[in-house]
């Protein structure tokens, strides 16, 4: 396995919270550096999460399965959205 390679990011923050960072860091005994990567990587796995893993529980997956089973009529508003973007698209 190979050893870690590191790269920079730099970012401007005003001064209150550079200082709340800090104090937040030295708190758990931590550098800057260790507290702001282990902030970034929690939530940047639960961003990813929240994006991957779109569960469906078993009654919203009926549910979807009915709606696409007997797909409901156009209305008046996406009948007339239609034919707008007919007109716009020159379709």
């Amino acid at each position: 396995m190979g050893a870690i390679r590191y790269s920079k990011i730099t970012i401007r923050q005003p001064e209150l919270l550079k200082a709340k960072v800090e104090k937040a860091a030295a708190l758990r005994g931590m550098t800057v550096t260790s507290f702001i990567n282990g902030i970034l990587e929690l939530a940047a796995d639960k961003t990813i999460g929240r994006i991957e893993a779109r569960e469906l529980t078993e009654r919203d997956s009926a549910a979807l399965l009915a709606m696409l089973g007997k797909p409901s009529r156009p209305n008046a508003a996406l009948r007339r959205a239609a034919k707008r973007h007919r007109e716009i698209s020159g379709g």
